[in-house]
């Protein structure tokens, strides 16, 4: 693999593109959009607090990305507005040792939504020709080519920026699917999270960071996940800790905002009965559906035999937790076919089971597909075997399983539990992950999985729990004539130096 850094667009190239086609004041209402910035009454009371960690909550689509992305431009560049700005402002650098004045970091729930909400935002869509600088952050403050993340189309890595008020500043894209050690290291001056990271784990690194900087936090939700971690740190409040309600009708042009006001009975009445928290910014009350998308509208008739031979096949497990034997959590497996032109995933087979691993790796055994590569998740590099200290990993391995070589993770690493949700409920949502309408176990875990005071109740979700895995996991997907040479094993058998259920030791 090439050493070699990717870059974006270069901000010099666009500067000298556009001032030869812009007027002067056609480059400003375009490349520096900060200048024209008009925060409703709601989006002002957010910038003006002085408190350290510091929540705006509000119903979807009503401003709250935006004015988050405002503030961190406004301390990125040292640069506030004196006429309505009366909050913390980052005009002299800490007195620590590092090489900028500056250094924020931003992210949302997965790659996806970071580039397509936060980042967008700040740079502007610079998958379009002269699209950098049109998000809050002017082209002029922009310096040269920003890094991109590898291996992610369009992921922003970091951003180098001058500041008014002279020096360095840089911001940094992250997401919550990067998990907890991605958001530990250096100190910084602002962190901005977008949505709800689901535990308190992230949230808990972005309080470290602050440490020697006397910075600050800025979140921007929708309350989906009801009263999480987050939510409730927010909700108890304390020293330094404060949040701001703005609902549909503070967004309205009627006071400032973008919103219709002979729209809004319309939006209300279509968000139905999540109007409290679409609408309103409420938490999410009492035990909900995780996945809002009908039944009827995921289900599949595929026939196998008619899956082209392109397609490339995965197997994703979940595996059992320990207990007895017809309690705790058996053992699951669900095999994915991805039409990748289209990019849609069809579950085509799965099943839950107790007993040993042997008896698992034999009803895969049992499938055309049985050498497909397979997804396992991160407890399976726990130690199993007394005798060997293998892994539950390695010993399905040695059954004859083709295992991924490490456990699954998102393409930006880590792998967070509600990115995952995230993940499943916009394919879900998207007609892009289909379910064979004969798996009626898979559909009875389905309509069974909800949410408690905002968690998702970790019961009766193996494969479901083996689905995610395998979405995150699903860019090592293999097509059949790919697959390793067919390894049969004849009958249940355990791996050697192993005599035991490795799930009840």
């Amino acid at each position: 693999m090439s050493d070699e850094i990717e870059e974006g667009p270069d901000a010099n190239d666009v500067r000298r593109h556009a001032k030869k086609m812009f007027t002067e004041t056609q480059f400003r209402q375009k490349y520096r959009r900060i200048d024209y910035y008009r925060p409703n009454p709601k989006q002002m009371e957010f910038h003006n607090l002085i408190a350290t960690e510091r929540m705006l909550r509000a119903g979807n689509q009503q401003g709250k990305t935006q004015a988050a992305s405002a503030q961190m431009t406004m301390d990125a560049l040292g640069l506030y507005p004196d006429n309505w700005y009366e909050g913390r402002r980052f005009i002299v650098p800490p007195k620590i040792e590092r090489p900028y004045d500056f250094i924020g970091w931003y992210g949302c729930t997965t790659s996806l939504k970071t580039r397509d909400g936060a980042q967008v935002k700040l740079l502007g869509d610079i998958r379009q020709q002269g699209g950098l600088g049109t998000g809050l952050l002017p082209l002029d403050n922009i310096v040269g080519r920003h890094t991109m993340a590898r291996g992610i189309t369009d992921f922003v890595d970091t951003i180098t920026l001058t500041r008014e008020t002279g020096g360095a500043a840089i911001l940094r894209g992250k997401t919550f699917e990067m998990g907890r050690e991605a958001w530990q290291g250096e100190a910084v001056d602002v962190v901005w999270g977008d949505e709800d990271p689901g535990d308190f784990e992230i949230y808990g690194e972005c309080q470290a960071r602050l440490t020697t900087t006397r910075g600050i936090i800025i979140w921007s939700m929708t309350p989906m996940l009801g009263l999480s971690p987050v939510r409730k740190h927010f909700k108890k409040g304390g020293p330094g800790i404060r949040e701001t309600l703005m609902t549909i009708h503070d967004a309205a042009v009627s006071n400032g905002g973008h919103i219709l006001d002979e729209d809004i009975s319309e939006i209300i009445a279509r968000y139905g009965s999540k109007a409290a928290t679409r609408a309103y910014g409420g938490d999410m009350q009492g035990e909900g559906a995780v996945f809002e998308t009908p039944v009827e509208s995921i289900r599949h008739t595929l026939d196998p035999a008619s899956v082209p031979t392109y397609w490339p096949c995965l197997w994703a497990l979940d595996f059992r937790h320990s207990g007895q034997e017809s309690g705790g959590h058996p053992f699951a497996a669900v095999l994915l076919t991805w039409d990748r032109d289209n990019d849609v995933v069809y579950v085509m087979d799965a099943f839950r089971m107790f007993g040993m691993a042997a008896n698992h790796v034999a009803r895969i055994k049992e499938s055309p597909m049985r050498d497909a590569p397979v997804a396992w998740p991160h407890d399976g590099g726990r130690g199993a075997g007394i005798v060997t200290g293998e892994t539950v990993a390695a010993i399905y391995k040695k059954l004859g399983l083709t295992m991924r070589s490490t456990h699954a993770t998102f393409p930006d690493g880590g792998y967070n539990f509600e990115a995952g949700i995230t993940v499943m409920e916009e394919r879900l949502a998207g007609g892009k992950l289909k379910v064979a309408a004969h798996l009626a176990e898979w559909f009875d875990e389905y309509q069974g999985y909800h949410r408690v005071n905002g968690l998702v109740n970790k019961v009766d979700d193996d494969l479901l729990s083996a689905t995610r895995v395998g979405c995150m996991d699903l860019r090592f997907a293999k097509a059949p004539e790919r697959f390793p040479a067919y390894r049969r094993v004849a009958e249940p058998q355990l791996a050697t130096g192993v005599d035991f259920d490795v799930f009840n030791p």
